[in-house]
Protein backbone atom coordinates (compact mmCIF):
# COMPACT_ATOMS: atom_id res chain seq x y z
CA UNK A 1 0.00 0.00 0.00
CA UNK A 2 1.53 3.57 -1.26
CA UNK A 3 0.54 6.29 1.05
CA UNK A 4 0.51 8.76 -1.98
CA UNK A 5 -2.68 6.63 -3.19
CA UNK A 6 -4.94 8.10 -0.67
CA UNK A 7 -4.48 11.64 -2.17
CA UNK A 8 -5.35 13.36 1.22
CA UNK A 9 -5.46 16.34 1.15
CA UNK A 10 -3.79 19.20 3.71
CA UNK A 11 -6.37 19.73 5.87
CA UNK A 12 -7.15 15.96 6.04
CA UNK A 13 -3.42 15.16 6.80
CA UNK A 14 -3.40 17.86 9.61
CA UNK A 15 -6.58 16.40 11.08
CA UNK A 16 -5.80 12.91 11.05
CA UNK A 17 -2.23 14.00 12.82
CA UNK A 18 -4.14 15.51 15.38
CA UNK A 19 -6.54 12.12 16.07
CA UNK A 20 -3.50 10.30 16.07
CA UNK A 21 -2.39 11.86 18.78
CA UNK A 22 -5.21 12.48 21.15
CA UNK A 23 -6.65 9.60 19.81
CA UNK A 24 -9.74 9.85 20.62
CA UNK A 25 -10.95 13.20 19.76
CA UNK A 26 -14.05 15.45 19.03
CA UNK A 27 -14.05 17.90 15.95
CA UNK A 28 -14.68 20.49 18.37
CA UNK A 29 -10.71 19.41 19.74
CA UNK A 30 -9.81 19.25 15.94
CA UNK A 31 -11.71 23.12 15.46
CA UNK A 32 -9.71 24.66 18.31
CA UNK A 33 -5.95 23.15 17.27
CA UNK A 34 -6.48 23.96 13.17
CA UNK A 35 -8.52 26.74 14.00
CA UNK A 36 -10.94 25.98 11.48
CA UNK A 37 -14.71 25.91 11.07
CA UNK A 38 -16.74 23.09 11.63
CA UNK A 39 -18.13 22.84 8.09
CA UNK A 40 -14.05 22.70 7.21
CA UNK A 41 -13.92 19.90 9.65
CA UNK A 42 -16.71 17.97 9.13
CA UNK A 43 -15.09 18.30 5.07
CA UNK A 44 -11.66 16.56 6.82
CA UNK A 45 -13.37 14.08 9.03
CA UNK A 46 -15.77 12.50 5.96
CA UNK A 47 -12.24 12.05 3.89
CA UNK A 48 -10.50 10.12 6.65
CA UNK A 49 -13.26 8.42 7.32
CA UNK A 50 -14.06 7.25 3.10
CA UNK A 51 -10.18 6.21 3.33
CA UNK A 52 -10.60 4.50 6.22
CA UNK A 53 -8.01 6.32 8.43
CA UNK A 54 -10.64 7.05 10.92
CA UNK A 55 -13.75 5.79 12.54
CA UNK A 56 -16.68 7.08 14.59
CA UNK A 57 -15.83 5.34 18.20
CA UNK A 58 -18.75 6.54 20.35
CA UNK A 59 -19.44 9.75 21.95
CA UNK A 60 -18.11 12.00 24.91
CA UNK A 61 -19.33 13.49 27.83
CA UNK A 62 -21.25 16.88 27.36
CA UNK A 63 -22.80 19.27 29.91
CA UNK A 64 -25.74 19.73 27.82
CA UNK A 65 -27.36 19.45 24.41
CA UNK A 66 -26.02 16.74 21.73
CA UNK A 67 -23.09 14.46 22.61
CA UNK A 68 -19.87 15.19 20.60
CA UNK A 69 -18.99 12.08 18.44
CA UNK A 70 -15.68 10.75 18.99
CA UNK A 71 -13.06 10.23 16.05
CA UNK A 72 -10.73 7.25 16.81
CA UNK A 73 -8.00 5.78 14.32
CA UNK A 74 -9.11 3.17 12.75
CA UNK A 75 -6.66 0.39 14.10
CA UNK A 76 -8.10 -2.12 11.45
CA UNK A 77 -7.14 -0.66 8.32
CA UNK A 78 -3.29 -0.48 7.19
CA UNK A 79 -0.24 -1.72 8.92
CA UNK A 80 3.62 -0.73 9.72
CA UNK A 81 6.49 -3.20 9.94
CA UNK A 82 9.37 -2.02 12.67
CA UNK A 83 12.78 -3.29 13.17
CA UNK A 84 14.95 -2.01 15.63
CA UNK A 85 18.34 -2.97 15.66
CA UNK A 86 20.58 -2.18 19.03
CA UNK A 87 23.69 -3.46 19.44
CA UNK A 88 22.94 -6.99 21.48
CA UNK A 89 19.30 -8.09 20.02
CA UNK A 90 16.96 -6.63 17.36
CA UNK A 91 13.54 -6.55 17.53
CA UNK A 92 10.56 -7.29 14.59
CA UNK A 93 6.97 -5.99 15.04
CA UNK A 94 3.70 -5.72 13.36
CA UNK A 95 1.56 -2.59 14.94
CA UNK A 96 -1.31 -1.05 13.71
CA UNK A 97 -2.12 2.43 12.86
CA UNK A 98 -2.74 3.18 16.62
CA UNK A 99 0.50 1.85 17.28
CA UNK A 100 -0.70 -1.17 19.22
CA UNK A 101 1.77 -4.20 18.88
CA UNK A 102 -0.19 -7.20 17.17
CA UNK A 103 3.22 -9.32 17.21
CA UNK A 104 6.77 -8.77 18.00
CA UNK A 105 9.79 -10.96 18.18
CA UNK A 106 13.35 -10.37 19.23
CA UNK A 107 16.43 -11.55 18.16
CA UNK A 108 20.11 -11.78 19.78
CA UNK A 109 22.75 -10.66 18.05
CA UNK A 110 26.33 -11.59 18.97
CA UNK A 111 29.86 -10.66 17.91
CA UNK A 112 30.08 -13.31 15.40
CA UNK A 113 26.75 -12.84 14.13
CA UNK A 114 27.21 -11.07 10.41
CA UNK A 115 24.73 -8.00 9.36
CA UNK A 116 23.67 -10.41 6.44
CA UNK A 117 22.57 -13.19 9.11
CA UNK A 118 20.52 -10.93 11.15
CA UNK A 119 19.43 -9.23 7.83
CA UNK A 120 17.85 -12.34 6.87
CA UNK A 121 16.85 -13.11 10.12
CA UNK A 122 14.68 -10.30 10.31
CA UNK A 123 12.88 -10.87 6.98
CA UNK A 124 11.92 -14.73 8.39
CA UNK A 125 10.79 -12.98 11.73
CA UNK A 126 8.64 -10.75 9.23
CA UNK A 127 7.37 -13.45 7.27
CA UNK A 128 6.62 -15.38 10.07
CA UNK A 129 4.52 -12.48 11.41
CA UNK A 130 2.69 -12.20 8.38
CA UNK A 131 1.69 -15.58 8.52
CA UNK A 132 0.77 -15.39 12.23
CA UNK A 133 -1.79 -12.48 11.80
CA UNK A 134 -2.93 -13.44 8.57
CA UNK A 135 -1.90 -10.22 6.79
CA UNK A 136 -1.76 -8.84 3.51
CA UNK A 137 1.38 -7.57 3.07
CA UNK A 138 -0.71 -4.65 0.82
CA UNK A 139 -2.19 -3.47 3.94
CA UNK A 140 1.45 -2.26 4.91
CA UNK A 141 2.25 1.20 4.59
CA UNK A 142 6.09 0.69 5.04
CA UNK A 143 8.39 0.02 7.30
CA UNK A 144 9.98 2.15 9.96
CA UNK A 145 13.97 1.08 10.93
CA UNK A 146 15.53 1.87 14.44
CA UNK A 147 19.07 1.67 14.26
CA UNK A 148 22.21 1.95 16.70
CA UNK A 149 24.01 4.52 14.88
CA UNK A 150 23.67 6.99 12.07
CA UNK A 151 22.86 6.43 8.63
CA UNK A 152 25.30 8.45 6.04
CA UNK A 153 24.39 9.15 2.67
CA UNK A 154 22.08 8.57 -0.09
CA UNK A 155 23.30 4.80 0.16
CA UNK A 156 22.02 4.00 3.86
CA UNK A 157 25.40 2.97 5.10
CA UNK A 158 25.86 2.77 8.85
CA UNK A 159 28.25 5.06 9.91
CA UNK A 160 30.71 4.44 13.19
CA UNK A 161 28.12 2.05 14.87
CA UNK A 162 28.26 1.18 18.37
CA UNK A 163 30.13 -2.17 17.83
CA UNK A 164 31.78 -2.82 21.17
CA UNK A 165 29.73 -5.62 21.75
CA UNK A 166 28.75 -6.38 17.97
CA UNK A 167 30.37 -7.76 14.72
CA UNK A 168 32.67 -4.94 12.97
CA UNK A 169 31.45 -5.86 9.75
CA UNK A 170 28.46 -3.31 10.72
CA UNK A 171 30.53 -0.08 10.14
CA UNK A 172 29.56 0.72 6.91
CA UNK A 173 26.96 -1.89 5.93
CA UNK A 174 24.47 -0.77 3.55
CA UNK A 175 21.96 -1.72 5.68
CA UNK A 176 19.00 0.01 4.16
CA UNK A 177 19.77 -1.16 0.58
CA UNK A 178 19.93 -5.13 2.45
CA UNK A 179 16.50 -4.57 4.37
CA UNK A 180 14.40 -3.45 1.19
CA UNK A 181 16.03 -6.86 -0.50
CA UNK A 182 14.55 -8.95 2.22
CA UNK A 183 11.38 -6.77 2.76
CA UNK A 184 9.80 -4.90 0.30
CA UNK A 185 8.02 -1.97 2.01
CA UNK A 186 8.36 1.65 1.75
CA UNK A 187 11.30 2.77 4.07
CA UNK A 188 11.98 5.44 6.96
CA UNK A 189 15.65 4.66 9.15
CA UNK A 190 16.29 6.88 12.28
CA UNK A 191 18.32 6.72 15.00
CA UNK A 192 16.99 4.41 17.83
CA UNK A 193 17.31 7.12 20.32
CA UNK A 194 15.64 10.31 18.24
CA UNK A 195 12.65 7.09 17.69
CA UNK A 196 12.01 6.29 21.08
CA UNK A 197 12.29 10.01 22.37
CA UNK A 198 9.49 11.33 19.35
CA UNK A 199 7.28 8.47 20.30
CA UNK A 200 7.12 9.74 23.65
CA UNK A 201 7.13 13.48 22.86
CA UNK A 202 4.27 12.56 20.59
CA UNK A 203 2.27 9.95 21.95
CA UNK A 204 3.05 9.18 25.58
CA UNK A 205 4.87 10.67 28.64
CA UNK A 206 6.12 13.98 27.11
CA UNK A 207 2.69 15.19 25.43
CA UNK A 208 2.59 17.62 27.74
CA UNK A 209 6.20 19.05 27.10
CA UNK A 210 7.51 21.29 25.23
CA UNK A 211 11.09 20.62 25.33
CA UNK A 212 12.42 17.44 26.82
CA UNK A 213 15.83 15.48 27.38
CA UNK A 214 15.13 11.31 26.60
CA UNK A 215 17.73 9.44 27.96
CA UNK A 216 17.96 5.47 27.50
CA UNK A 217 20.72 3.90 30.49
CA UNK A 218 21.52 0.40 29.21
CA UNK A 219 24.88 -1.04 27.81
CA UNK A 220 25.61 2.96 26.91
CA UNK A 221 23.88 5.72 27.63
CA UNK A 222 22.27 7.18 24.70
CA UNK A 223 20.04 10.37 24.58
CA UNK A 224 18.15 12.87 22.35
CA UNK A 225 16.71 16.26 23.29
CA UNK A 226 13.63 17.44 21.29
CA UNK A 227 13.05 21.38 21.29
CA UNK A 228 9.22 22.40 20.37
CA UNK A 229 9.05 19.25 18.20
CA UNK A 230 12.38 19.21 16.75
CA UNK A 231 15.19 16.71 17.45
CA UNK A 232 18.28 18.84 18.44
CA UNK A 233 21.37 19.19 20.37
CA UNK A 234 22.43 15.71 19.58
CA UNK A 235 25.13 14.10 17.36
CA UNK A 236 24.25 13.33 13.77
CA UNK A 237 26.55 10.59 13.88
CA UNK A 238 26.92 9.44 17.35
CA UNK A 239 23.36 7.87 19.34
CA UNK A 240 25.84 7.71 22.83
CA UNK A 241 27.49 11.06 22.10
CA UNK A 242 26.24 11.94 25.88
CA UNK A 243 27.47 9.10 27.17
CA UNK A 244 31.11 10.33 25.89
CA UNK A 245 30.84 13.43 28.47
CA UNK A 246 33.87 13.40 30.19
CA UNK A 247 33.20 13.47 33.48
CA UNK A 248 36.41 12.23 35.27
CA UNK A 249 39.72 13.34 32.53
CA UNK A 250 41.63 10.71 34.80
CA UNK A 251 39.51 8.26 34.79
CA UNK A 252 39.50 4.79 33.10
CA UNK A 253 39.71 4.52 29.22
CA UNK A 254 36.64 4.27 27.27
CA UNK A 255 36.64 2.08 23.84
CA UNK A 256 36.08 5.83 22.07
CA UNK A 257 39.87 6.47 23.14
CA UNK A 258 38.49 8.74 25.81
CA UNK A 259 38.99 8.51 29.48
CA UNK A 260 36.62 9.16 31.62
CA UNK A 261 33.24 9.11 29.47
CA UNK A 262 30.25 8.69 31.57
CA UNK A 263 29.95 5.40 30.07
CA UNK A 264 32.69 3.97 32.13
CA UNK A 265 31.06 4.98 35.10
CA UNK A 266 26.88 4.39 34.74
CA UNK A 267 26.22 1.91 31.71
CA UNK A 268 25.66 -1.64 32.93
CA UNK A 269 28.78 -3.24 32.19
CA UNK A 270 30.39 -0.05 34.80
CA UNK A 271 27.85 -1.11 37.03
CA UNK A 272 28.48 -4.76 37.32
CA UNK A 273 32.68 -4.25 37.00
CA UNK A 274 31.40 -1.96 40.61
CA UNK A 275 29.57 -5.35 41.95
CA UNK A 276 32.64 -7.15 41.10
CA UNK A 277 34.89 -5.01 42.79
CA UNK A 278 32.44 -4.59 46.23
CA UNK A 279 32.35 -8.49 46.52
CA UNK A 280 36.68 -8.31 46.00
CA UNK A 281 36.95 -5.79 48.43
CA UNK A 282 35.18 -7.84 50.71
CA UNK A 283 32.17 -7.35 51.37
CA UNK A 284 29.42 -10.19 50.94
CA UNK A 285 26.60 -11.15 48.89
CA UNK A 286 23.79 -12.93 48.47
CA UNK A 287 24.72 -13.83 44.87
CA UNK A 288 26.38 -17.38 44.60
CA UNK A 289 28.80 -18.25 41.68
CA UNK A 290 31.31 -16.22 40.09
CA UNK A 291 30.97 -12.54 40.90
CA UNK A 292 32.95 -11.68 36.98
CA UNK A 293 30.02 -13.51 35.36
CA UNK A 294 26.50 -12.40 37.08
CA UNK A 295 23.57 -10.54 35.23
CA UNK A 296 22.48 -6.79 35.60
CA UNK A 297 18.90 -8.57 36.45
CA UNK A 298 20.83 -10.55 39.72
CA UNK A 299 22.89 -7.49 41.07
CA UNK A 300 19.35 -5.08 40.96
CA UNK A 301 17.34 -8.07 42.69
CA UNK A 302 19.96 -8.40 45.29
CA UNK A 303 20.01 -4.18 45.70
CA UNK A 304 16.57 -4.92 46.16
CA UNK A 305 17.18 -7.03 49.20
CA UNK A 306 19.53 -4.90 50.67
CA UNK A 307 22.77 -6.51 49.49
CA UNK A 308 25.18 -3.96 50.73
CA UNK A 309 27.64 -4.67 47.50
CA UNK A 310 25.07 -4.60 45.07
CA UNK A 311 23.52 -1.28 46.90
CA UNK A 312 26.80 0.18 46.53
CA UNK A 313 27.59 -0.58 42.99
CA UNK A 314 24.37 1.25 41.61
CA UNK A 315 23.93 4.17 44.13
CA UNK A 316 27.66 4.79 43.00
CA UNK A 317 27.13 4.65 39.20
CA UNK A 318 24.02 6.28 39.86
CA UNK A 319 25.69 9.10 41.32
CA UNK A 320 27.73 9.57 38.44
CA UNK A 321 24.75 9.77 36.02
CA UNK A 322 23.27 12.25 37.99
CA UNK A 323 26.02 14.49 37.82
CA UNK A 324 26.27 14.91 33.99
CA UNK A 325 22.78 14.95 33.79
CA UNK A 326 22.98 18.68 35.88
CA UNK A 327 25.24 19.80 33.35
CA UNK A 328 22.74 18.32 30.22
CA UNK A 329 20.02 19.80 32.19
CA UNK A 330 21.74 23.50 32.94
CA UNK A 331 22.76 23.67 29.35
CA UNK A 332 19.27 22.26 27.58
CA UNK A 333 16.51 23.64 30.37
CA UNK A 334 14.28 21.08 29.33
CA UNK A 335 10.87 20.85 31.14
CA UNK A 336 10.97 17.19 31.63
CA UNK A 337 13.38 14.39 31.50
CA UNK A 338 12.69 10.94 31.07
CA UNK A 339 14.86 8.07 31.97
CA UNK A 340 14.24 5.03 30.32
CA UNK A 341 16.48 1.76 29.13
CA UNK A 342 16.89 -1.61 30.84
CA UNK A 343 19.18 -0.42 34.05
CA UNK A 344 16.00 2.30 34.81
CA UNK A 345 13.80 -0.35 34.46
CA UNK A 346 15.63 -2.59 37.01
CA UNK A 347 16.30 -0.68 39.42
CA UNK A 348 14.36 2.06 41.10
CA UNK A 349 17.55 2.48 43.65
CA UNK A 350 19.41 3.93 39.87
CA UNK A 351 17.03 6.34 39.00
CA UNK A 352 16.24 7.72 42.65
CA UNK A 353 19.74 8.43 43.18
CA UNK A 354 20.44 9.99 39.64
CA UNK A 355 17.37 12.43 40.29
CA UNK A 356 18.57 13.17 43.44
CA UNK A 357 21.74 13.97 42.40
CA UNK A 358 20.66 15.67 39.32
CA UNK A 359 18.18 17.77 41.16
CA UNK A 360 21.01 18.73 43.66
CA UNK A 361 22.93 20.67 41.59
CA UNK A 362 20.38 22.31 39.19
CA UNK A 363 19.78 25.47 41.89
CA UNK A 364 21.74 28.13 40.89
CA UNK A 365 20.82 27.46 36.91
CA UNK A 366 16.84 28.19 38.16
CA UNK A 367 15.96 24.87 36.48
CA UNK A 368 14.35 23.47 39.70
CA UNK A 369 10.78 23.00 38.15
CA UNK A 370 12.28 20.50 35.38
CA UNK A 371 10.35 16.74 36.02
CA UNK A 372 11.49 13.54 35.93
CA UNK A 373 10.35 10.30 34.87
CA UNK A 374 10.69 6.91 35.62
CA UNK A 375 10.22 4.95 31.82
CA UNK A 376 8.16 6.13 29.08
CA UNK A 377 4.36 4.46 27.93
CA UNK A 378 6.17 2.17 25.43
CA UNK A 379 7.72 -1.10 26.90
CA UNK A 380 9.44 -1.59 23.42
CA UNK A 381 9.69 1.84 22.93
CA UNK A 382 13.12 2.02 20.17
CA UNK A 383 11.07 -0.35 17.93
CA UNK A 384 7.37 1.09 18.10
CA UNK A 385 8.90 4.66 18.03
CA UNK A 386 10.21 3.19 14.35
CA UNK A 387 7.06 2.70 13.00
CA UNK A 388 5.72 6.18 14.87
CA UNK A 389 8.57 8.33 13.02
CA UNK A 390 7.45 6.72 9.22
CA UNK A 391 3.63 7.68 10.14
CA UNK A 392 5.02 10.94 10.65
CA UNK A 393 7.27 11.41 7.58
CA UNK A 394 4.07 9.94 5.51
CA UNK A 395 1.77 12.56 6.95
CA UNK A 396 3.97 15.74 7.36
CA UNK A 397 5.96 15.20 3.71
CA UNK A 398 9.45 14.48 4.42
CA UNK A 399 9.87 11.41 1.52
CA UNK A 400 11.05 7.87 2.86
CA UNK A 401 13.36 5.66 0.54
CA UNK A 402 11.42 4.05 -1.74
CA UNK A 403 11.38 0.33 -2.83
CA UNK A 404 12.87 0.24 -6.31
Amino acid sequence: MQWDSLQLSEGALDAFSYVLRNNPATKADICRCMGKGISTVNRYMTELCEKGLVLESGVADSSGGRKPVLYSINSQSYLICCVNISTIYCEVAVVDMALHVLKIDSISIGAKDTPDEIIARIGQAYRNQLAFLGADENRFLGMGVSVFGAIKNEQGVLYKPIIQYMNEQWDGYPILQRLQEEIPLTLYAEKGINAAAMLEYNHGKARDSSNIIYVLCAMNIRSAVIQNGHITGNSPFFEDAFGHMVINYDGPLCQCGQYGCLNCYAAIPAVLEGFSKEVKRGHSTMIGGDVDHVTIQQVCAAARANDIPAVNAITDKAHMLGIALANYINIICPDKVILAGLMVKESELYYDTAVKTARARLGFTGNQDVTFQRLGSFSNSLTVGAGAMLLEKLIHGRPPVQHS
